[in-house]
């Protein structure tokens, strides 16, 4: 039994599946600290999925690495109080559209 449960542990270690919204866009891989990311984005929309193992990961250190990986891979500031979700999946709205909304050039294309 306890081989099962392992094999489906691991199965389910780094799942990188996005949600319906973000289906059929390729990720980009991201790296904050100690976690790593897959990072879509459509329109104003942006999904982040943590896919590392870490050892009890709160939200409260999560959730300013989910936003650096979220504006690196978009190259657009996350807008405030946007951000959604848990330790494994976060979803935020961006802001593209002014000059001073650019954060960041892009992450560099690392397709998963």
């Amino acid at each position: 039994m306890r081989p099962l449960f392992l094999a489906l542990l691991g199965l389910l270690t780094g799942c990188d599946s996005p949600s319906p919204a973000f289906m059929g866009i390729e990720g980009r891989q991201v790296v904050v600290e100690k976690s790593v990311f897959s990072v879509r984005v459509k329109g104003d929309g942006v999904e982040a999925i943590r896919t590392n193992v870490e050892y009890a990961p709160t939200i409260g250190r999560l959730f300013p690495r989910f936003r650096i990986a979220m504006e690196q891979a978009s190259g657009c500031r996350v807008i405030e109080n946007s951000m959604r979700g848990d330790q494994a999946l976060m979803h935020a709205k961006l802001d593209c559209q002014t000059a001073r909304a650019r954060v960041h050039e892009p992450a560099s294309d690392q397709p998963l």
